[in-house]
């Protein structure tokens, strides 16, 4: 994803000298937060489909919350989000859950 950003600002730049793309103030910014938005959603969603580097990536840059997110809740929408995750349950404080949390909480 990395490399398609880098040549994505490239072409646009080269587009820019060469007359044929407006120019547009931060542009390389806002085609950087995208593609860093695409990986995050990838992280969360289909985390089958990072590559296991740019996972252990993410988990060093978060100390590690991208793994304690709830992925079972995603699964209604078909995206498989929990099939690395078997068996992990998020334990939930019920004082913020509309669902009484499947494990106790010990306060």
């Amino acid at each position: 994803m990395r490399g398609f950003q880098q040549c994505f600002v490239t072409m646009y730049f080269k587009g820019i000298d060469a007359g044929k793309c407006p120019y547009v103030a931060h542009a390389d910014t806002v085609i950087y937060a995208i593609s860093t938005a695409i990986c995050f959603q990838a992280a969360v969603m289909e985390v089958q489909n990072l590559r296991p580097s740019y996972w252990k990536f993410l988990l060093r840059l978060t100390q590690g919350r991208f793994a304690l997110m709830n992925r079972r809740a995603l699964d209604v929408f078909g995206t498989q989000a929990s099939r690395d995750f078997k068996g992990f349950i998020p334990r939930l404080d019920p004082r913020y859950t509309v669902v009484t949390p499947e494990l106790d909480i010990h306060s």
